[in-house]
C-alpha cells in the first residue's frame, strides 16, 4: 500500500493531469478556431489603436488572450468596449471560477427545481421521471397507469429532459392527445429523466412577434459583495413554426432596455443580423412592462443557489402579465445571447470580477478540465 501511494499514485495522477490539460488546451483552440472560421466576416475589423487598447486592458489579467471575440462582439453590438468577455476565457476560467461545476449536474436537474424554488411562480409540474422512477408532483412514487390518468386530466402538457438538455433539444409538446398517445410516449421513451409540465400561455404582448413559441427573457444574475445584482438581459424569440425560442434551435435574440423596450435589431447564433423579425414583425412593437418585477424575482431566486454566483434565468411572462421562472442555467449561460445585443456581460463590474478571477489569492490559474463545458 505504501509503495502504491508513494510511487504509483503520483505517476497516475500526473498522467491524468497531462491528459486533461491537453484536452482543455485543445478545446480552447477549438473555441478560437470556431470564431475565426465560422463567425467572423470580412468587415469585422478594429483599428490598431482599438486593438492596442483592448490588449492593454486584458494584459492586466492574462496573457492567454485572443482578440477575435472582441472583433465579433464590437462589430455586432456597434459599440467599442474593451470589457467584452471572450468566450474561451469565459468557459475556461471565469465560469468555472464563479460556479461550482462539480455539483452542477445534480443541482441542475429540472425535476428538483420545484423544491429549490418553492414559493416562486413556475410552470405547474404534473409528473417527474427520475432515474426511471415515476413520481407525481408531490414526489410520491406512482405506476404508469396512474401517470397516464394524471395526464389525461389536462388538455396539453410539455415534456422535456430534466438533465443534460440544452437549446430546447428533445422538448415535446402534447395537445388534445388521446390515451393511446400517452401509451406510445411511455413505451417509446428512452430517457430516464423527464419532467412533465403545463404549457404556459404567454402574454399577448410577447406573442406579437412570434406566437408559436413561448418567448422568454434571458437575464443574468451575479452574486457580488454579498448581494445579488442583475446584469444584461435579452429576449429570445422563436422563428417560423418553431415551438422553442432557443438560438441553437433557429431562434433569434434582441436586447432589452431598462424601460422594457427592445433594441431595433436581433441576431441568431451565426451572428446574422435582423432589423425586423424574420416573420415580419417590428421589434419596437413589443415592450416588456414588468422588467422591474422580473429583476426582483431573479434576485430573490438566485439566493437559493449560492454555489452558482452567475446564473442565466429564462423567464416567461404569462397571460396575466406575471413573470414565470422557466429555467435556471447554472453554468455556461449563453454568452453571445447577452453580449451581442447587450454589451459586455459584467458591465461596470468587469474589472472587479476579472481581478478576482485572475489576480486574487484564491484564483486558479489552470484552465478548466471540464471538457464537456466546451462541447
Amino acid at each position: 500500500m505504501d509503495l502504491y501511494e508513494k510511487i504509483i499514485t503520483p505517476i497516475v495522477i500526473k498522467k491524468y493531469r497531462n491528459f486533461y490539460n491537453s484536452l482543455a488546451n485543445f478545446s480552447k483552440q477549438s473555441y478560437r478556431y470556431e470564431v475565426k472560421k465560422f463567425l467572423l466576416s470580412n468587415g469585422d475589423t478594429l483599428t490598431k489603436e482599438q486593438e492596442q487598447q483592448i490588449r492593454r486592458f486584458w494584459r492586466c489579467y492574462t496573457n492567454d488572450f485572443d482578440i477575435s471575440y472582441h472583433r465579433y462582439y464590437i462589430n455586432r453590438n456597434g459599440n467599442f468596449d474593451v470589457r467584452f468577455i471572450p468566450d474561451d476565457l469565459f468557459a475556461g476560467y471565469i465560469d468555472k471560477y464563479l460556479n461550482n461545476r462539480e455539483i452542477e449536474c445534480g443541482i441542475a436537474d429540472k425535476n428538483y427545481f420545484d423544491m429549490y424554488l418553492n414559493g416562486f411562480k413556475m410552470p405547474k409540474t404534473y409528473l417527474h421521471l427520475i432515474n426511471g422512477q415515476l413520481l407525481d408532483n408531490n414526489y410520491n412514487f406512482i405506476d404508469i397507469k396512474t401517470a397516464k390518468n394524471i395526464l389525461m386530466k389536462y388538455n396539453s402538457f410539455i415534456v422535456k429532459p430534466s438533465m443534460s438538455s440544452y437549446g430546447g433539444k428533445n422538448v415535446q409538446f402534447y395537445n388534445n392527445y388521446k390515451y393511446e398517445d400517452l401509451e406510445k410516449l411511455f413505451r417509446d421513451t428512452v430517457s430516464k429523466n423527464l419532467i412533465f409540465q403545463e404549457q404556459i400561455k404567454q402574454n399577448k404582448n410577447l406573442a406579437i412577434l412570434h406566437p408559436d413559441s413561448v418567448n422568454t427573457i434571458r437575464i443574468m444574475t451575479l452574486i457580488l459583495n454579498g448581494e445579488v445584482i442583475t446584469l444584461s438581459s435579452s429576449l429570445r424569440l422563436g422563428v417560423g413554426k418553431n415551438k422553442v425560442d432557443n438560438a441553437s434551435a433557429g431562434g433569434i435574440y434582441c436586447g432589452i432596455k431598462d424601460n422594457g423596450e427592445l433594441t431595433n435589431f436581433a441576431y441568431n447564433t451565426k451572428g446574422e443580423r435582423f432589423n425586423v423579425h424574420p416573420d415580419g414583425g417590428n421589434f419596437r412593437q413589443c415592450k416588456i412592462q414588468c422588467m422591474d418585477k422580473v429583476k426582483e424575482i431573479v434576485k430573490l431566486a438566485a439566493q437559493r443557489f449560492p454555489h452558482f454566483r452567475l446564473i442565466g434565468w429564462d423567464i416567461a411572462i404569462d397571460e396575466d402579465g406575471e413573470p414565470v421562472i422557466i429555467e435556471a442555467n447554472l453554468t455556461m449561460s449563453s454568452l453571445d445571447v447577452v453580449q451581442t445585443v447587450g454589451g459586455p456581460l459584467f458591465g461596470e463590474h468587469t474589472e472587479q470580477i476579472l481581478d478576482e478571477v485572475f489576480n486574487s489569492n484564491k484564483k486558479n490559474d489552470k484552465i478548466s478540465l471540464d471538457i464537456s463545458q466546451y462541447i
